[in-house]
């Protein structure tokens, strides 16, 4: 028991210090005197044969209490009470048959508060046995139950920070109270009690929190966090000019200034707004990014280096003070595109794009005819009437089915049409990987030379077409997969100027 009491003031310590120094909105350690109604009764755990049961009697509660916040929403809340238990039971077997018991009950709360109108409670209770009587059995004595017990206490309040606090607990016993030599032969005798009373707070008071503790809460202070004045809404007194002389010594409100002069700046000979303790130009108005001095200009070409686009290269007026405006590595006076980057090749110039299809000509292979990007600046031959991959053979050879010629002579036509007429075309063939490479490279160039051939019976021009075969060597797809070498077994055309 002394040491319990003990653990329970270290604690009550702990938290007071920790609430003490909070910087939110708190209570104080707040106390008072409480009472309460009980409605009690014995419950009968384990074995009992005799049937033993009891009916909630109405006892009473009085005592005193101390809440210790722990933070915001937790406190912890020791409590004392003498308390007065009534039982009532119809059996003879029964521990008490109809009589009181009086306890001395030590709760330890754990309280935590859901706002300003509702508390939830929890923690352990010890009750201590004072006296007891039993009106059927004159034999009966306090001896006849242990002295001490522990119970588990949860419950609600109702206003838990108001002046008169209502509550309700429940209270359930943990151990068996009979300590007669009969013990345990009618089950285990727990205590079962419902409370419901009334708080009266003597002590303790809300504090709003001050953080900067300049005695204005938080909540009224502009400046929280920094201790300041009533007359300054809780600010400090202001610096309006930040130069570390407060306004109400400060001669020079508005100016930095420093100590000597009470305030205010040191003197600027120059008029450049850098005072002359600063300025490394003092007598030449300048800037202060650069100490007071006037704008360098570092490459000497009269060019200050903020206008000067070229600071470290000498240049002229008419360039910003480059010499190379696009910076292509050509001086502008031999440049025939001075603000466009180009090649020497090209007189500093970009590379020609003649056919006006975004792919210059040095990469486009149709530098004529307009083209796509990524068929390397040619047309691409596919439509919706012809595709190359639809090419099909019979299986092994390079024999073309008679689905795969209609579509050859759509690419035909295709290739004689205004937009291919002036294009060659080299015809690509291509295997997946079952068999050896040297049989599939042997069976792709096939493959391409009999649709070069089927071209040329569709008049298409035999010196506009080549053939070659590339076998296994380009897959598109994954070989692992029957679908992945369907793709791979293909004819595609490359079409150039």
């Amino acid at each position: 028991m002394k040491k319990i009491m003990l653990h329970l003031l270290m604690m009550a310590f702990a938290v007071t210090s920790y609430a003490q120094k909070s910087a939110h909105d708190r209570y104080t350690v707040s106390g008072g005197l409480l009472g309460a109604m009980n409605f009690s009764k014995f419950i009968i755990d384990g074995q009992n044969p005799a049937d033993i049961s009891y009916d909630s009697k109405i006892g009473w509660s009085a005592g005193g209490w101390v809440n210790l916040p722990l933070g915001r929403v937790l406190s912890l809340e020791p409590e004392v009470m003498y308390s007065s238990y009534l039982y009532r039971a119809e059996n003879s077997a029964a521990l008490i048959q109809d009589g009181n018991v009086n306890y001395v009950s030590i709760p330890v709360l754990l309280k935590l508060n859901l706002g300003k109108a509702l508390a939830i409670t929890a923690g352990p209770q010890l009750d201590l046995v004072i006296d007891a009587q039993d009106d059927r059995n004159a034999n009966f004595t306090k001896d006849d139950l242990k002295s001490t017990s522990l119970g588990l206490n949860g419950g609600l309040e109702i206003f838990p920070h108001g002046r008169a606090v209502v509550f309700g607990r429940y209270i359930y016993g943990l151990d068996n109270l009979d300590n007669t030599a009969n013990a345990g032969n009618n089950g285990e005798f727990k205590n079962s009690n419902f409370q419901v009373g009334v708080k009266l707070r003597l002590f303790g008071k809300f504090i709003p929190a001050d953080t900067d503790e300049d005695g204005i809460p938080d909540k009224s202070d502009s400046c929280p966090s920094e201790a300041g004045f009533e007359r300054y809404a809780g600010c400090p007194i202001p610096d309006t000019d930040g130069d570390g002389f407060n306004d109400e010594v400060d001669k020079c409100v508005t100016i930095a200034g420093i100590a000597k002069y009470e305030g205010c700046p040191i003197p600027d000979t120059d008029k450049d707004g850098i005072n002359d303790e600063v300025d490394k130009c003092p007598a030449v108005a300048g800037l202060a990014k650069y100490n007071g001095c006037p704008i360098p200009d570092t490459d000497k070409d009269g060019i200050n280096d903020e206008q000067d686009k070229c600071p470290n290269q000498a240049g002229l007026a008419k360039y910003n003070g480059c010499a190379d405006t696009d910076g292509d590595g050509i001086i502008d006076d031999s440049d025939k595109c001075p603000t466009v980057a180009g090649v020497a090749a090209y007189n500093g110039c970009p590379v020609p794009d003649r056919d006006k299809d975004g792919v210059n000509d040095e990469a486009d292979k149709c530098p004529d005819i307009p083209g796509l990007a990524e068929n390397a600046g040619c047309p691409k031959i596919e439509n919706a009437k012809f595709n190359t991959q639809r090419i099909q053979f019979v299986t092994g050879s390079s024999t073309l089915t008679n689905a795969s010629k209609t579509m050859i002579k759509e690419g035909a036509k295709l290739l004689n049409s205004d937009d291919f007429k002036s294009l060659k075309v080299e015809v690509r063939g291509h295997t997946d990987n079952v068999g050896k490479p040297a049989s599939n490279q042997l069976l792709s160039e096939k493959r391409a030379k009999a649709v070069m051939t089927e071209l040329v019976k569709n008049g298409v021009a035999a010196d506009r077409i080549t053939a070659k075969g590339f076998g296994d060597t380009m897959p598109l797809a994954d070989n692992k997969t029957a679908e992945g070498r369907a793709q791979n077994r293909r004819v595609a055309f490359d079409v150039r100027q």
